[in-house]
């Protein structure tokens, strides 16, 4: 997007205390929804709307669409990839599957559901997501399908970079599994 006044820089924009609270915020926790921002920096609806309108204006903040949801991103900071990655491991259910599959290696749907407690059609909806964004691979063994990370380095170096930002012990399972 075009800037509305060129002789604004970042640092100008970034000067109001709500603006810089707000991307700092981003910045800590990339892939955050709307509406977690929203509740999270206890802000009305129509103050968020109107300082991420500006942070997106001047190319700070950028937002992506991720299965019906507005993520926000620090502009620049991130590839496509990282993105979709962040975005799939805001989910928590989502999450989950990829940490059990950082632990397994492969697993089959009925192994990752029974691990988490739910149902395999639960599994299978959120696996297909995380398929057709190329984050999950599926790989054919004999009738049986299983499934992997497709980036397991780049996933786990995510989930240390950001770790703080997921209020989740299963990540921090994970990492100390990893190790």
């Amino acid at each position: 997007m075009g800037r509305r006044n060129s002789h604004d820089t970042e640092e100008d924009v970034l000067e109001l205390e709500t603006r810089k609270e707000i991307f700092e915020y981003v910045q800590a926790n990339p892939g955050v929804h709307f509406s977690q921002l929203k509740r999270d920096l206890d802000m009305e609806t129509g103050l968020v709307q109107h300082h991420l309108r500006t942070l997106e204006e001047y190319d700070v903040l950028s937002s992506t669409d991720h299965q019906g949801k507005r993520r926000l991103f620090v502009a620049e900071e991130l590839d496509d990839e990282e993105r979709a990655i962040l975005s799939s491991l805001r989910y928590e259910t989502t999450r989950h599957i990829l940490l059990f599959l950082m632990t397994e290696t492969t697993a089959r749907n009925r192994a990752i559901a029974e691990e988490l407690g739910v149902s395999p059609p639960t599994v299978s909806w959120h696996i297909s997501r995380l398929v057709e964004n190329g984050i999950v691979s599926e790989v054919a063994e004999g009738r049986t399908t299983l499934y992997t990370v497709t980036d397991e380095e780049l996933t786990m170096q995510l989930l240390v970079r950001y770790q703080e930002s997921f209020v989740d012990k299963a990540v921090d399972n994970v990492l100390d599994f990893w190790g």
